[in-house]
């Protein structure tokens, strides 16, 4: 997992306009790879997809942290969305959830998160 910088360095080399990202919010937070709202005000002219998926950092620096369902986590659901919206994104949001025991709570969950911050 790269940083947000790491990875706009590289988009910015390789200077595709259709080469995109698939970003993930939470992977900033489990990776400890930075803050998901600075990450996607570096990014957002080249995301393509957004991942509704958020997480709890590590308390152990290089450690993996932990998946949690959408709007229990780090990830400052309200400042992510504001900063898509300001700039027009317009792609699409998948809902990830690869843990927990009520996964399809948890999905239903994150539809009236992003549905209640659309709003």
């Amino acid at each position: 997992q790269e940083t947000a910088d790491d990875l706009l360095r590289f988009l910015e080399a390789v200077n595709k306009p259709n080469l995109g990202v698939n970003f993930d919010p939470a992977n900033m937070i489990l990776y400890g790879k930075g803050d998901p709202v600075d990450a996607v005000r570096k990014l957002v002219g080249f995301i393509r997809q957004v991942h509704i998926k958020d997480a709890v950092s590590s308390a152990v620096p290089g450690e993996w942290g932990t998946e949690v369902p959408a709007g229990e986590g780090e990830v400052d659901w309200p400042a992510f969305l504001s900063v898509l919206q300001d700039a027009g994104y317009a792609g699409h949001f998948v809902i990830e959830r690869e843990a927990g025991e009520d996964r399809v709570g948890d999905i239903l969950k994150a539809v009236r998160l992003i549905r209640n911050l659309s709003s």
